[in-house]
């Protein structure tokens, strides 16, 4: 029976091959249209269509100014309109145009069909295991 140790160094090579495989993918996928960075700023636009800088950023656990460089590029398609709040200058809003929606939606519909070729033989039953696992991995918070 392998050891804990070796069993973690195996989850996380599997974990991140994973990951990196699907960017690649999705890559591919998404040439014509936007690349896979900028959609995760859309989509986190999707249901609320104005949030701030800040929100979009803590709903995708990265940077302000990672959102800030990637809404720039987002705001010159004419995907989402930057606006700072007249009462606060230190507030700056997206919102989501339609098109920005549109494309969201599209790309979407995506997603989903890459994901259902790649679950495509897995059972439900695996997939609720996976997501039960995923759901109990607690990531380190340096805070505590």
């Amino acid at each position: 029976m392998e050891n804990r140790k070796e069993l973690i160094l195996e989850f996380t090579r599997s974990f991140r091959y994973l990951v990196r495989a699907v960017r690649q993918d999705f890559a591919v996928e998404f040439e014509g249209y936007i690349p896979f960075s900028e959609f995760t700023v859309l989509r986190a636009l999707e249901d609320d269509r104005t949030l701030r800088v800040s929100d979009v950023a803590r709903r995708m656990n990265t940077t302000n100014s990672y959102v800030t460089l990637t809404s720039e590029k987002l705001v010159q398609k004419g995907f989402i309109i930057r606006e700072r709040n007249d009462m606060d200058r230190r507030s700056v809003y997206l919102t989501l145009t339609d098109e920005g929606l549109a494309l969201v939606k599209q790309m979407d519909e995506i997603v989903y069909a890459y994901y259902n070729e790649t679950f495509g033989d897995i059972t439900n039953e695996d997939m609720n295991q996976v997501i039960n696992i995923l759901q109990k991995i607690k990531p380190y918070d340096k805070k505590d």
